[in-house]
């Protein structure tokens, strides 16, 4: 069962952390987005016609690590980034929510072991994995894990929520999956993505709590919003976008997170046709809660297909971006990002950050 909507009182992101291949921190990943810098290279995979399939690779990794351990180093790489800047380790166990791919998505996955590899990395700050604290929903599981964050804070049982997400579409399995799939883009494929990875977390309280008055918050996610969508990339009909429109109408609908426009989109979305084709329709359906002009970027440019760890990814690009990417303005800066599963499973939030 999915986690529901989150609430009305915004949620306060108290640290930041990320692993990408442009970056082994927040800042430098941060830094090298936002400075158009790209990272991809040539694997020794093979396409269906015999050419090397490109991929977004963190390179410090061996290039024959299998997706477990892949996912697993870079996860433990963003808790250590995000862990330097919060709070003191409190008397109870620090509670975690992680996204994680879907099954189908790539090489298979043992959640469970990616799971005892963070706990014991923040065994320091007596990291728990939450009940069903693990979303396999791909670019939709940090959504719902920031949604899943928000009832556990509403029950006052924890001060702080822990959320993260982590995928890697370069391992070697991975990889062949996705080029024999005819879904890398390369030659006369015009129509394919560059498999990426990454991983990320953030460190999460209610706004307004004392948690967030002895320590700055980075930013606040105003609203976050779940849907489903039966004409998903996976069956062979084209997207009407019924699903992200209910998600964008549900932010517009929110108490909070719906009082004015945003300045700015970011998209978890690789580049294939399909999924500009289900924005637009929902573009078109919630032109009241999108920029005017509209303005907004996908991770697809910077870091290919990221998959489940892009939702993160992109709420910590959010934090970063002023009107476009780094430029100052003055009052808060509202960015909707938003994902959207291989599967149908969708996910959108709005982040606000102060100048």
């Amino acid at each position: 069962m999915s986690p529901p909507d989150m609430g009305n009182q915004p949620l306060a992101i108290m640290s930041l952390g990320l692993c990408t291949p442009l970056g082994l921190t927040a800042r430098t990943t941060q830094a090298e987005v936002a400075a158009g810098t790209v990272r991809m290279f040539q694997t020794d995979v093979e396409d269906i016609r015999g050419e090397p399939v490109r991929a977004s690779v963190l390179k410090p990794l061996e290039e024959g690590l299998p997706r477990g351990e892949r996912m697993a180093a870079m996860a433990v790489t963003a808790l250590e980034d995000c862990m330097r800047g919060a709070p003191p380790p409190g008397k109870h166990p620090l509670p975690v929510v992680l996204g994680l791919p879907e099954p189908e998505g790539g090489a298979p996955l043992d959640g469970q072991k990616l799971a005892r590899a963070v706990l014991e990395a923040g065994a320091a700050w007596r990291l728990q994995l939450a009940d069903g604290g693990l979303l396999a929903r791909g670019r939709a599981a940090f959504f719902q894990a920031l949604c899943w964050a928000g009832e556990m804070l509403d029950s006052k049982r924890y001060p702080f929520v822990l959320v993260g997400a982590v995928d890697s579409l370069c391992d070697r399995e991975s990889l062949r999956m996705l080029a024999a799939r005819g879904r890398t883009l390369g030659g006369p494929n015009r129509d394919g993505i560059i498999p990426g990875e990454g991983a990320g977390f953030v460190l999460l309280a209610r706004a307004g709590g004392l948690e967030t008055r002895a320590t700055e918050a980075r930013g606040l996610v105003l609203g976050c919003a779940l849907a489903r969508d039966e004409r998903h990339f996976l069956q062979s009909q084209p997207p009407l976008g019924h699903g992200l429109t209910e998600a964008f109408r549900r932010l517009r609908a929110h108490p909070v997170a719906g009082t004015r426009r945003a300045d700015f989109f970011l998209s978890c979305q690789p580049t294939e046709a399909f999924w500009g084709r289900e924005f637009t329709h929902a573009y078109l359906r919630n032109a009241s809660l999108l920029p005017e002009p509209l303005a907004g970027e996908v991770i697809a440019g910077s870091l290919g297909d990221p998959g489940a760890a892009a939702g993160v990814i992109q709420v910590g690009m959010a934090l970063h971006a002023r009107g476009g990417w780094g430029e100052a303005r003055p009052g808060p800066w509202r960015t909707l990002v938003y994902g959207s599963s291989d599967g149908g499973h969708i996910g959108a939030c709005m982040v606000e950050v102060h100048a």
